[in-house]
């Protein structure tokens, strides 16, 4: 052994003469030479991956760094080589030291080679240089300190030279290599090195190109310590971030390359038969994982490390002055090693934790990924079982809960019994088995810390359906806004908000905070009991084994106690997490796994029509017996169905309402389950939807849907669509956005766009279930004629055309007619009429119910005039008289092109470039917080409240100063006792711990009030406040607040926004409140005992406070852009799932998954700049609060130099409460920055309770009459408006009136502002002059609700809700079910809903999916039978009904409401011929205004051509 290491100190680790040094050998032996050896391994790996990279082009390679590398490397090779040769002369044989030298002789001549090629082949610092030459430096400063100040038998002053000359070349390398290389290596590559270099920087889509991450150059310690993320931090420190200034996203968190792992895996799994989504995400992100675990391990090493030397530290203070006592040395030594364990565990910790983040992140995206596209192929059955609801808490909250697991709770799962066996093997080396009682007190709290977590564990389970529940109501009171305020049903609507909020999630947010202040008592608590048995067993039993209870068995069995009692304290909190973990996966997996629409159903073959082979009598849909059903559960709806449809074929399909025509088109479409029978369908689909699917995006994007834009067939489709003066009209022509749902364009227009994309798509086999119902009857007729009939753009492709519109069935090649699921007559028009059947009689009944009477002539509706009202002839002669404008011919012949905008629509009118934009862009706040904000927030709390919660925290912090002070009291007492073994002890070892545990009963009682107050009363109060303040705000809100704003993006601040007042909030006060507690009780503590401490406690505030402002307000802004990226993703989510058969039939859904990549993209930037930027605070943060507890160790130290004294009992308190302030004032910081953040959260949500309102509810000094209005007599006077302040009038000087009971059908070319009318009387838009008077009252001097409760409609798009029929018809319970029973009967809808076994408990699904269009109709219908208000309007109400059902319900209309006021808007011109008067509105004022005979007599008049186009159209 000697042979091998020369030294008499042997190999050590430390020296026996000299304690603070390491033996020569164990320098040479071990650190040395394995430095040398695992630099040489690296350097082999690396050189060989070197050589398969290209060479960088030698303009960018800096010339003169490189050889000021290669000639500092050279100079530590000589200076090696010489130390060798010397050292070999000293010990001329074999030896550790020769070898060691030799070795790192060879691994600096490695390391030129190695910076050479570096330099030529590698973008940024080389990792193995950089490390090597780090601790090449440490390692020969060591050598050095030890060859200077160490005296040996042999004379080692010879090697001083070249140790230094060694070190100063390490040191001056390792400056070289940290800077940065040239940015044009990370720029555009140009054409002579191409994609071999540049290929993992740049990708072809921009949005993820990562050249501009800062990361790509950051080298190992740049990227350990977070030094690149400061670039981010001084951009947002000189101004306000915005999305562009994020790093875009590096190849590993790209959504595309993360989701292409998982779905390998996922696919794998699936093929198993038994499919474990736990195991596809282990199988995927296990390197991930145990990179963490790996960092992870060293972390709890590290943190036990501490107390150890904190006892050699408190053992030093305690001998120091006494024979057994130490050099001072040993007490600067330990308070270093105890710095750099503090550091180093914090490194552990942030490495661990950048590991955690990323793989946080990887299972994020895969989630919400594979969530979305799942979502485009579940089946009916599994639609009805995942709304959209459901659908989305998957996304956020369940794939929320399982990242967090494996990101964080499945390695404390190890870790923390790890901590324990640790720490309890540490504690029994110390106090004996006396440790022991002090880890039973802690188990016995566990059963009762686990019960409340399990409690709170299925509260929050609870809390979660509670909220998809309260969200699934606001996503369908945002959707059908326009109609609930029409029907004056906000109260009842918030009402049924309310009580899910207030009864059922408020009340189980309270008990969890009971909960949870339950808790906080049990953590001040338990840290007081568990002590007091430990050290009382110790006192009794286990003294006389390991000595008195001293400083360094208090403080350092304090410390283990606390990191033992911190590990098992949060193993009964992962309980519920890992259940809650498990149900979130067997949720995720029950959805990944639930059924799908059978592809294979439908047998697709390809077509090529331009083959030689293919010709016009090819079949392209085929439906050979079949019978399909909507769900498993259902009975079929088609039975034994055949079809065929030619490649140039029409077949149209008709039937009465519930026939079973849309279930046709969705059969052939893939959307229905398959019975029985053979679906062939040849060559691509396009779909055209009853109810148009409109993007919200441009309006030529919802055209070209993902196709290439080519100008002039593009062209073609816009004029054969009717869409030209559309364009010509909107402010930014086709690029102008079309709002969510098609919000900016009338129901024409959606259908006509939705058909332009349909003909623009060029597909084999066109499917279109009923786009003439919603156009007039001039626009269907050029639709037909220049899209759909023989002569149309479509005419050499399959065509399949749902329609009531019977004029057109002579003009197609086969008729269908469908009666209660099944084919009852087909064939063509000729065979229909030969046969007189079934198809016969329909289109009879619909012709005979048809025909307008042109025969009354001018004198005798003019006799009627006066024979009915003599007031009424005066407004006949009157009207007759009024100039008429006519349209332009070229208009009325040309194509016919309908622009009827609502509001958002006719709003943006007249706007300059920027006006194409119609959603706003989502506003956020600059700056700081502002303090309203906090004020706000306190007021919500209520005064009382905080005033009871700042006396708890005030007693909380005074009993902690009491406590810390007890045990410095205690300890000292105790070193006394033990000193001067003569004196005896006034009080025993109990005395002090009763005193100690009343100290800490008093202060969890504290604590305990001052929790309750937070979570019970504080919390609850403002949550209920905010909550109602937001929801008053939007519903309250005017609408074009909804038409410009997107769904998702108000389902956003009520969900994330009030979640976070609801559950961040507390528990980040709560949090803050503690900390300052700590802090506020540490540092009075320390300015007791160790005054002269708090000289550079204010220094390092500043610096923590000059962190923290530069992190805040780069923080702040980024958490504002993460809230604003997160509502893109459920928006996407929210139209795609309202478009998924229109997806589905289009083949699109490969395409919209990439758009979900791409908002999830986005959303994983702000994401992941948020938790590096935590990072990076907490990296300084940590490194300050190491800074003050080296200064305080010192500082104690050097105290007791001076004095020559020492003091175990002061370093115990002082070191240890040092240690509490730093991990607390690094917390404090970040709780600080929490909660600004969780502000803007409030102040989001604030936002919108402040929004601009609509007029009052109810003006109570004035009312209407309860009768009002009596009459119904409806009079607009000189009336203009405008949707919105700045945009153009849409109905100018407006005059006309309606004489009671009167029937008047509102007529007008398309965007002559008929749809503003309606809204101008349910003042859904108010006046920009003149009035509107009801039985003579200006309506606006009444409040919104006396106004709109008096007047009813049925609008042209039914809107239902999920609930009951009863809840749909009768939301406030005002009518008994005998009325509704009648009401159901006069709209021909009660035979339907008897057929229900619920009845009027028949459960209707969201926005009304389980009925029919017509359906939903006639229960639109019935409501206005039920409510049977004075004043009736109907927008065109039975536009989605068929010609027979129509005709009954328009009867049904004139008896039921014959003593009412009734404006009729009309398409179809025959549900108005037979009104009393005709109102022609043109270009948003009075055209014509007189009684359909005379106008129909006055052939120039406008209502008499509109009459002849739509004969016209008939007769074709």
């Amino acid at each position: 052994m000697a042979y091998q290491c020369p030294s008499t100190e042997g190999w050590g680790p430390t020296s026996p003469t000299y304690p603070t040094h390491l033996t020569t050998c164990f320098q040479l032996g071990f650190l040395a030479p394995g430095l040398n050896a695992l630099f040489l391994a690296a350097a082999a790996v690396r050189l060989r991956k070197l050589s398969g990279m290209p060479r960088l082009p030698s303009e960018v390679v800096t010339g003169h760094i490189l050889w000021a590398k290669l000639s500092l490397a050279a100079v530590a090779l000589a200076a090696s080589a010489v130390e060798f040769i010397t050292m070999a002369q000293l010990f001329p044989y074999v030896c550790v030291y020769t070898i060691s030298l030799a070795l790192q002789t060879v691994a600096a001549a490695a390391a030129v080679w190695l910076h050479y090629k570096e330099q030529h082949h590698n973008r940024i610092a080389s990792t193995p240089l950089l490390l090597f030459w780090l601790v090449a430096a440490l390692i020969s400063l060591m050598r050095l300190r030890t060859a200077l100040s160490v005296v040996y038998i042999n004379d080692f002053s010879t090697l001083v030279a070249p140790i230094s000359l060694l070190t100063l070349a390490a040191l001056t390398n390792l400056i070289l290599e940290c800077q940065s290389k040239p940015r044009e290596l990370f720029k555009q590559a140009d054409s002579s090195i191409g994609d071999k270099i540049y290929g993992k920087l740049e990708d072809s889509d921009e949005d993820y190109c990562t050249a501009d991450s800062p990361e790509e150059r950051a080298n190992v310690f740049s990227r350990y310590t977070y030094t690149w993320v400061g670039s981010l931090l001084r951009k947002g420190y000189r101004k306000q971030l915005q999305l562009e200034d994020m790093w875009k996203l590096t190849g590993q968190y790209r959504p595309d390359i993360i989701n292409a792992q998982f779905r390998r895996n996922w696919k794998k799994e699936l093929e198993t038969g038994k499919p474990s989504l736990f195991r596809a995400t282990a199988r995927t992100y296990w390197r991930i994982w145990a990179l963490e675990a790996m960092h992870e391990t060293l972390r709890v090493t590290t943190s036990l490390l501490q107390p150890v030397v904190l006892s050699r530290l408190i053992e030093f203070a305690t001998t120091y002055g006494t024979d057994k006592g130490s050099p001072i040395e040993h007490g600067y030594f330990y308070a270093i090693v105890l710095f750099l364990a503090s550091c180093e565990q914090n490194v552990a910790l942030r490495l661990r934790w950048s590991y955690a983040l990323k793989l946080g992140i990887h299972v994020r995206t895969s989630y919400m990924s594979a969530i979305y596209q799942k979502s485009l192929k579940l089946s009916n059955d599994a639609r009805q079982k995942y709304d959209i609801g459901s659908t989305v808490t998957h996304m956020s909250i369940d794939a929320e809960n399982v990242a967090t697991f494996f990101e964080i709770d499945s390695q404390d799962m190890w870790s923390d019994p790890l901590h324990i066996i640790l720490s309890l093997c540490m504690l029994y080396q110390l106090m004996g088995w006396s440790a022991l009682v002090g880890v039973v007190v802690m188990l016995a709290c566990i059963p009762v810390m686990s019960r409340i977590g399990k409690s709170i564990g299925v509260n929050s389970n609870l809390l979660m359906e509670y909220r998809d529940k309260r969200m699934g109501i606001m996503s369908e009171v945002l959707a059908g806004i326009r109609v609930i305020k029409m029907y004056a049903w906000e109260s009842s609507f918030i009402q049924r908000i309310n009580d899910v909020r207030v009864n059922l999630e408020l009340n189980v947010i309270r008990k969890n905070g009971v909960l949870n202040a339950m808790i906080e008592f049990m953590l001040i608590l338990v840290p007081f009991a568990v002590p007091i048995a430990a050290f009382g067993a110790y006192s009794l039993f286990g003294n006389q084994s390991h000595g008195p209870l001293d400083a360094r068995i208090i403080f350092v069995g304090l410390s283990l106690l606390g990191i033992a009692r911190v590990a098992l304290f949060s193993i009964p909190n992962l309980l519920p997490k890992l259940l809650t973990t498990i149900a979130s996966l067997r949720r995720i997996t029950e959805f990944l796994t639930a059924s799908e629409i059978d592809f294979t159903a439908i047998d697709r073959q390809p077509y090529d029509r331009d083959s030689a082979d293919s010709n016009a009598g090819d079949i392209l849909v085929s439906l050979q017996g079949g019978s399909f059903k909507w769900s498993s559960a259902d009975e079929p709806a088609l039975v034994d169905v055949e079809i065929q449809c030619k490649r140039e074929e029409l077949v149209a399909v008709i039937g009465r309402v519930g026939s079973g025509k849309s279930s046709l088109i969705s059969a052939i479409l893939g959307d229905m389950i398959k019975c029985s029978g053979d679906v062939t369908v040849c060559g691509s689909i396009a779909y055209v939807a009853q109810q148009p699917w409109i993007l919200n995006a441009t309006l030529r994007d919802n055209i070209l849907f993902g196709s290439d834009y080519e100008g002039d067939y593009y062209n073609r489709v816009i004029d054969a669509c009717a869409l030209r003066q559309d364009l010509d009209n909107l402010p930014a022509g086709d690029i102008t956005e079309i709002g969510e749902r098609g919000i900016n364009l009338s129901g024409g227009q959606k259908m006509r766009v939705s058909l332009a994309r349909a003909v623009y798509s060029r597909a084999d086999v066109y499917v279109l279930d009923d786009p003439l119902a919603a156009v007039d009857a001039h626009v269907s007729k050029h639709l037909f004629t220049h899209v759909l009939g023989p002569r149309g753009m479509l005419h050499s492709r399959a065509r399949i055309l749902v329609t009531n519109a019977v004029q057109y069935l002579k003009d197609v090649d086969n008729i269908v007619m469908l009666h209660d699921g099944k084919i009852i007559e087909q064939g063509s028009f000729a065979q229909a009429m030969d046969n007189q059947g079934d198809i016969f009689e329909f289109i009879h009944r619909h012709v005979g119910d048809s025909q307008i009477s042109t025969e009354s002539s001018s004198n005798s509706s003019d006799t009627e005039c006066v024979e009915n009202n003599p007031d009424k002839a005066d407004r006949c002669n009157t009207t007759r008289k009024q100039p008429v404008e006519l349209v332009d011919a070229d208009v009325a012949d040309g194509p016919i092109v309908q622009h009827d905008r609502d509001a958002a629509q006719d709003g943006v009118a007249g706007q300059t470039e920027d006006a194409g934009r119609i959603i706003t862009t989502e506003t956020r706040r600059e700056g700081k917080v502002e303090w309203s904000t906090y004020n706000t927030y306190v007021n919500a709390c209520g005064k009382g409240n905080v005033n009871m919660l700042y006396i708890g925290f005030v007693l909380a912090v005074a009993g902690d100063v009491c406590a810390n002070l007890w045990l410095r009291y205690w300890s000292s007492s105790s070193a006394d006792a033990s000193e001067d073994s003569t004196a005896s002890s006034t009080h025993s070892p109990m005395y002090y711990l009763y005193i100690y545990g009343g100290i800490g009963l008093l202060g969890a009682a504290m604590n305990l009030l001052k929790a309750l107050v937070l979570w019970t009363r504080c919390s609850i109060k403002a949550s209920t406040e905010v909550h109602q303040s937001t929801l008053n705000g939007v519903m309250r809100s005017p609408m074009s607040f909804f038409d410009t704003t997107p769904t998702g993006r108000i389902l956003n601040r009520f969900s994330s926004d009030v979640e976070s007042c609801d559950q961040s909030l507390s528990p980040v006060i709560s949090n803050l409140m503690e900390l300052t507690s700590l802090i506020a009780s540490a540092l009075a503590i320390i300015g007791i005992t160790m005054p002269r401490l708090l000289i550079i406690t204010p220094l390092l505030a500043i610096g923590s406070r000059y962190y923290q402002k530069q992190y805040i307000s780069s923080s702040r802004e980024v958490r504002r852009l993460f809230s604003t990226t997160r509502s893109p993703i459920f928006a996407h989510f929210h139209e795609s799932a309202a478009g998924i058969t229109t997806i589905r039939a289009y083949n699109q859904q490969s395409r919209f998954a990439s758009k979900n990549e791409y908002h999830v993209g986005q959303y994983m930037r702000t994401d992941t700049a948020s938790l590096l930027l935590d990072q990076w605070l907490a990296m300084r943060l940590e490194t300050i609060g190491n800074i003050l507890m080296l200064g305080a160790a010192l500082n104690a130290v050097a105290t007791m130099h001076r004095s020559g004294t020492g003091d175990g009992g002061l370093i115990g308190v002082v070191i240890s409460n040092t240690l509490v302030m730093a991990g607390a004032f690094n917390w404090l910081m970040r709780a600080i920055s929490d909660i600004e953040v969780c502000m803007t959260h409030l102040e989001r949500a604030v936002e919108y309770g402040n929004l601009p309102s609509e007029a009052a509810n109810i003006i109570e000094d004035c009312r209407p009459k309860e009768v009002w209005p009596e009459q119904g007599v409806v009079e607009f006077k000189n009336y203009s408006t405008r949707y919105r302040e700045g945009l153009d009038l849409v109905l100018k000087d407006l005059s006309f009136r309606v004489l009671p009971r009167q029937k008047v059908g509102i007529v007008g070319r398309t965007g002559a502002g008929k749809s503003s009318l309606t809204l101008a009387l349910f003042r859904i838009i108010e006046a920009a002059g003149g009035q509107i008077l009801l039985d003579g009252e200006d309506i606006s001097q009444y409040g919104l609700l006396d106004v709109r409760s008096k007047l009813s409609i049925i609008p042209q798009d039914p809107v239902l809700f999920a609930g009951t029929v009863r809840e749909n018809l009768d939301p406030f319970g005002s009518y008994s079910d005998q009325d509704i029973w009648r009401a159901l009967e006069q709209a021909h809808l009660a035979e339907y809903i008897r057929s229900k076994d619920e009845r009027l408990e028949y459960m209707v699904t969201q926005s009304g999916e389980n009925l029919s269009v017509g359906q939903r109709q006639l229960i639109c219908l019935a409501r206005a039978l039920l409510k049977h208000a004075k004043v009736l309007v109907l927008d065109e109400a039975t536009a989605a009904i068929d010609n027979e059902t129509d005709g009954i319900i328009q009867q049904t209309i004139r008896s039921e409401f014959k003593d009412c006021t009734v404006l009729t808007i009309a398409h179809r011109l025959n549900t108005v011929v037979d009104s009393d008067m005709i109102l022609v509105i043109d270009g948003g004022r009075v055209a014509e205004y007189d009684t359909p005979q005379n106008l129909l007599a006055n052939r120039d008049s406008i209502f008499a051509k509109l009459v002849e186009e739509a004969q016209n159209s008939r007769a074709h």
